[in-house]
């Protein structure tokens, strides 16, 4: 991080607990006539049990037969701990008798590497069931490595001062000064079983690492730090080695470099991308030979400066005696490729790009190509504090894999943007005439809750794994200016059961193409907006085509929670930790259209305010952005519901707040609302708000679920001649404007994916 605004790059989650209640314990003492009948849905929900289903299949697919299955369970879904199956002569499983708390299961079996595979039990009680689908697990050999990377760590700054008020050891507090090695092990808690199932894994850590914060950088914005005790979070959850070569770890100039270095060897973590010289930094490189493989993996830095050109206060190490980063300098990389690429499976780690964004900058693409084509087995980049795609390169041997940036990992930001993340595992064997290659590489997706992260299941996993693929689908061929293509495409990402994998090949996968006519009504020459229903997790938009003359638009949902289910993998269910809520607005589990989860607000007739419920997060959109919310809303004896939106700029200042939908008040059942606007052109951010005046009389209910915020992507100006569209993607919506008539006749294009 660095340069950011004070809007987007500083958000405190002030006074908040490590983890936040469920809703029915949050509200025992509210007074509304709703928290009974909640609580006692809520304790017959626990009590009905569960099973889960799955099948262990090796890399061919066949069954493997004495695999253990153990369960790995959290807060008052810990009951589940312990359970176990072995599977059956067809490589299947079942556990039952499980509480509705989401779970991860444990796949072991001697001389295969252990999977993690995160579980959403939370199902509706008309499930008995949840299938994992097929699990594939890797067996371990000599000239196979399993390595994981992760994206942008630090236990610093809100994690021991949440409040940002300069007192630490406060309620809300995640670090603590008198338990900080106890408190950064639990912050690794729910990802500590993933990150272990590799032969070596390495973590970006994002700032100086000390005891002794008294040299800050004199013209950073920025600095961070963290106590030489959180270290033990990252040994705990089983890294390896961490990458220093990134902007923050001369924040506390060349002490706390040296700091920094100290600690991370006290801990006996491997380091590289730092150090009290260029030379020695240059030296860092981490080398290792595992199950066969030889390793070598070095981290550069591509951000030189941050508020002064001064030697003494650059970001970078410089000989003789001028601590720093090492460098992305061409001769620095040139040089780690021409000693290391030749005789081991060279990992170059780069810090840089443009921060909060969605596709790597210029510069960063002509470093890709670069690596690659030097001998990189594979570039991992990080610093923008999101999630890209997964980018290729073919240096003239075939496809190499770009991990184009992993994200947060752990890291004190709740901006929209910066709470999706991703783990790369990625298996590496030695080929046959020499040298390595990639041969299987996963993702797994990573929500951080505030600061701390967790793995997906569900539905989160399947968006989560659509975003993947919608991000390495539309990655640009050219850079941003050019037509040239400059050899950075995009990787193939879906997933696959309960995992999400990448392709640098069609040869590894198969896709079926199938359509499906709709007759769709015109009102005025337009259909509204259409959904494309999906028949499964990994179904694609691939092509649509118009029997008439009409324009055409396709879009994506870019709100994530309006589903208000919850997928993450702790120990709290249903927190809602991306909405404001209080006892009057929150979320709950007996009143809902679809899934387990839904909105609710409450108000008495002897009430003199309105209830207001609104994302935590503000949401980012282009400036002059085209977007349709659309959700359902029921009310029991409710007031007036309305639904406001509020608009900003860079700078936070509200540009505009408008209620865009209000619904006279009553009782009456799930009922669907679309409203159309466009976003001012300054825009950045936008906060949607569900509110409910207080009824008549009595306590009014009103339910909110299904909540979509779809940004409209592309327009086609006549789609009779039909169109095409890149494919693994996220999109899930359209419509059409411009046709005559009373109907237009449309033939959508899906797009399935499968292994063979």
């Amino acid at each position: 991080m660095g340069g950011a605004s004070p809007w987007r790059g500083v958000f405190s989650w002030s006074c908040v607990s490590f983890v936040l209640a469920s809703a029915p314990a949050s509200v025992s003492a509210a007074s509304y006539g709703f928290d009974t009948s909640e609580a006692a849905f809520d304790a017959a929900y626990l009590k009905s049990p569960i099973a889960v289903t799955g099948r262990i299949v090796d890399a061919t697919g066949s069954p493997i037969v004495g695999a253990t299955i153990t369960t790995v369970a959290f807060g008052d879904g810990s009951t589940n701990t312990g359970r176990s199956a072995v599977t059956s002569a067809t490589g299947t499983f079942t556990i039952d008798g499980l509480v509705r708390r989401s779970l991860l299961l444990k796949v072991t079996r001697a001389d295969w590497y252990t999977e993690i595979v995160p579980v959403d039990l939370q199902r509706p009680t008309g499930e008995a069931a949840a299938d994992t689908g097929t699990i594939t697990m890797t067996a371990q050999k000599i000239g196979r490595v399993r390595l994981i990377f992760v994206g942008d760590t630090m236990l610093g700054r809100r994690f021991t001062d949440a409040d940002e008020d300069g007192n630490e050891g406060e309620a809300g507090d995640l670090i603590r000064p008198s338990s900080r090695a106890a408190d950064a092990k639990k912050i690794v808690a729910f990802v500590r079983d993933t990150i272990a199932t590799a032969d070596y894994s390495i973590a970006n850590l994002e700032c100086a690492v000390t005891s002794d914060p008294a040299t800050p950088h004199p013209t950073k914005s920025y600095t961070f730090f963290s106590h030489p005790e959180t270290l033990a979070g990252l040994t705990h959850a089983g890294f390896d080695g961490v990458d220093l070569g990134n902007n923050h770890v001369f924040d506390y100039m060349g002490a706390g470099v040296l700091d920094t270095v100290n600690a991370v060897a006290g801990v006996e973590l491997d380091w590289t991308g730092a150090d009290m010289n260029e030379t020695l930094a240059r030296n860092t490189t981490i080398g290792a030979t595992i199950g066969g493989v030889p390793l070598a993996l070095q981290g550069f830095n591509t951000l030189r400066t941050d508020g002064s050109n001064l030697t003494k206060n650059l970001l970078v190490a410089r000989d003789p005696d001028k601590a720093g980063a090492l460098e992305a300098t061409s001769a620095n990389m040139t040089s780690f490729l021409a000693d290391e690429a030749g005789t081991s499976f060279a990992v170059p780690m780069v810090h840089g790009g443009v921060e909060y964004s969605s596709y790597p900058a210029n510069n960063m693409r002509g470093i890709f190509v670069s690596l690659v084509k030097q001998g990189a087995g594979l570039v991992v980049a990080h610093h923008t504090h999101t999630m890209h795609g997964v980018g290729l390169v073919d240096p003239g041997t075939g496809p190499r894999f770009v991990l184009m940036s992993l994200g947060n990992f752990i890291f004190d930001q709740s901006t929209f943007e910066t709470t999706q993340s991703v783990i790369a595992v990625a298996d590496v064997e030695t080929i046959q005439g020499g040298g390595q290659q990639i041969t299987r590489l996963q993702l797994v997706p990573v929500h951080v809750e505030r600061y701390v992260p967790k793995l997906l299941s569900g539905a989160w996993l399947a968006r989560a794994a659509r975003q993947l693929g919608h991000l390495s689908s539309t990655l640009p061929k050219t850079p941003s200016g050019s037509a040239v293509a400059d050899g950075l495409t995009g990787a193939t990402v879906f997933q696959v059961g309960p995992r999400v994998l990448a392709f640098n090949s069609p040869s590894q996968f198969t896709v079926k193409d199938s359509a499906e006519p709709l007759k769709l009504p015109l009102t005025g020459g337009a259909t509204g907006m259409v959904e494309f229903t999906r028949t499964g997790p990994v179904d694609a938009l691939a092509a649509v085509k118009t029997g008439a003359t009409a324009q055409a638009e396709f879009g994506r949902d870019i709100l994530l929670y309006g589903d208000f289910e919850d997928s993450d993998v702790d120990d709290a269910f249903s927190e809602g930790t991306a909405w404001a809520q209080t006892d009057s607005r929150r979320l709950q589990n007996s009143v809902v259209r679809s899934g387990t989860g839904a909105a609710v607000l409450l108000r008495k007739s002897s009430n003199n305010d309105t209830v207001s419920m609104s994302n935590y997060r503000t949401i980012p959109i282009p400036g002059g952005a085209k977007l349709t919310i659309r959700g359902y809303v029921r009310g029991a004896n409710a007031g007036t519901f309305k639904l406001t939106t509020r608009v900003y700029d860079d700078d936070g200042d509200t540009l505009s707040t408008v209620d865009r939908v209000t619904r006279s008040g009553g009782t009456y059942g799930w009922t669907r609302f679309t409203v159309d606007f466009t976003a001012p052109s300054s825009a950045v951010d936008l906060r949607i708000y569900f509110k409910q005046s207080p009824p008549n009389s009595g306590e009014g209910q009103v339910f909110v679920d299904d909540v979509s915020v779809v940004q409209w992507d592309g327009k086609v100006s006549d789609a009779k001649a039909g169109f095409t569209l890149p494919t693994p993607n996220n999109h899930g919506f359209l419509r059409f404007t411009g046709a005559s008539g009373s109907a237009l006749d449309v033939t959508l294009t899906h797009r399935a994916y499968t292994v063979p």
